[in-house]
């Protein structure tokens, strides 16, 4: 697979509407879902869909109404075991099957196993400490680094980011963003600030999604510079 010459993200299911969604029509939702295209140094382009939220309807609908498909994707990638995170991924799983390769989480409480790279995307499952849900988290590449997927932080940030820094050490790159829910409230000052400094130190942009509180998601806004907070319609692209 070549180099990656642009990365973009746009959020298809979220909590909260930001501006674009809410213009367009889309539907808020208690989960995550996320398109995630990459375009390839020879032109190529691969297409990967991250959890889908808890309804198959919604994710559908959004994806219409921001203008995308949901169809010929290379992938479609479940982070863990929980219904507003697969459910949607499992309705299409058995009405549409609309990509080359599914991979969901081991099963609660099994061994999760080592980082592994997708064969069909530019992007490596990372295992984090879950004893329960077996949550992953996911590095994406792109021109600039890495782009995190984390969605939802069920153990706390602090252990999502320990397992996204660890293997970054061994793979020795770059982070341009992290994107995703980080189970975080303002009542949480001391994850708040984790992430903020670990974000900073690494050059990263941060876009808060998802378990992250309405509070929480205005302050890393103003922190990192966005123009609105994130929500269904938020794209990121890296070029």
């Amino acid at each position: 697979m070549s180099a990656v010459s642009s990365t973009n993200v746009t959020v298809l299911v979220d909590d909260l509407l930001a501006e674009e969604g809410a213009s367009r029509g889309a539907l808020p939702a208690h989960g995550l879902g996320l398109l995630v295209e990459c375009t390839l140094e020879d032109g190529v382009k691969r297409r990967l869909l991250v959890d889908g939220g808890p309804s198959r309807y919604v994710l559908e609908h959004n994806a219409s109404a921001l203008g995308l498909e949901l169809k010929a994707l290379d992938a479609a990638v479940a982070c863990l075991w929980s219904s507003h995170h697969v459910a949607a991924l499992l309705d299409l799983a058995r009405h549409k099957r609309p990509w080359r390769s599914l991979y969901m989480p081991p099963l609660p409480k099994a061994k999760p196993g080592g980082p592994s790279r997708l064969r069909e995307f530019p992007a490596l499952l990372v295992p984090m400490c879950s004893p329960v849900y077996n949550e992953r988290a996911l590095l994406i590449s792109s021109p600039r680094g890495y782009v995190a997927v984390v969605a939802c932080s069920v153990y706390g940030v602090e252990v999502a980011l320990r397992a996204l820094e660890t293997i970054l050490k061994k793979l020795d790159g770059g982070l341009a963003a992290i994107v995703g829910g980080f189970n975080l409230s303002t009542l949480d000052v001391y994850g708040l600030r984790l992430l903020s400094k670990y974000a900073k130190r690494r050059g990263a942009e941060v876009v808060p999604l998802h378990s992250t509180s309405l509070e929480a998601r205005e302050k890393l806004a103003r922190t990192f510079g966005l123009e609105e907070v994130p929500g269904v319609g938020t794209e990121v692209e890296v070029a």
